[in-house]
């Protein structure tokens, strides 16, 4: 089975309120993020975390998704994925960010078959701007990062079972709760080889109240086209 793994209990503090609301095309961002699975045939399950105060909010929105469950998420982003991890049943995980909703089903699909061959893979784009390394006291610029072998990770990623789980109950353990992406937990936790899948730029985030129009925009397109 493969199950897909959506974070959506944050604070959305940089947001201003709870973003997984905001209507994207006359739809709550939230719903617009599980269409983009719900519409890959090879996702059985789908596990989404939620705050307690946003619960029974998030279980009204899906009610009629019948492969979709809303578990109880924890203080820290770890905590939640790992009680998402606890609640599903997937051999093959699939991590993604509930504020992604401009994932296309082909590229989940894409990934799939990497972690099929390979048991750790995740979605990343090359930066389009030049990324500088400094020294954090002077400032001053000590490197360049060539574009071809830069990634900026996104999700969706996707891991067996035994390779996340392991990695986020050693996290736990330890209190590793450094804001970061999954990638960076299982190799830190793990030290599992994990592959690159290219991904998309339209597949943003939204964190911010100008990605929201972003993203509004973005779908009008997909709609349309």
């Amino acid at each position: 089975m493969i199950s897909a793994l959506i974070t959506a209990a944050g604070s959305s503090s940089r947001y201003g309120k709870n973003k997984m609301l905001e209507s994207i095309q006359g739809k709550p961002l939230l719903i617009r993020t599980l269409e983009r699975f719900l519409a890959c045939g090879e996702i059985e399950e789908i596990i989404v975390t939620a705050r307690n105060s946003d619960k029974k909010t998030y279980e009204e929105l899906t009610g009629t998704l019948d492969i979709v469950k809303i578990v109880t998420g924890g203080k820290q982003r770890i905590e939640s994925l790992l009680n998402a991890l606890n609640a599903s049943s997937g051999d093959i995980l699939i991590t993604h960010d509930g504020a992604r909703p401009l994932v296309t089903p082909g590229l989940i699909e894409e990934l799939i078959s990497w972690v099929k061959k390979t048991g750790a893979a995740m979605t990343a784009v090359n930066p389009t701007a030049t990324v500088k390394l400094t020294d954090n006291q002077s400032m001053k610029i000590v490197g360049t990062l060539p574009r071809a072998k830069t990634w900026i990770a996104q999700t969706p990623q996707g891991y067996n079972r035994n390779i996340l789980k392991q990695a986020l109950e050693k996290a736990v353990r330890e209190k590793y709760f450094v804001p970061t992406d999954d990638s960076e937990i299982v190799a830190r936790m793990t030290s599992h080889d994990i592959v690159v899948v290219p991904g998309d730029h339209s597949n943003i985030k939204v964190t911010h109240r100008s990605d929201i129009v972003i993203a509004n925009e973005l779908f009008e397109v997909y709609l349309n086209s």
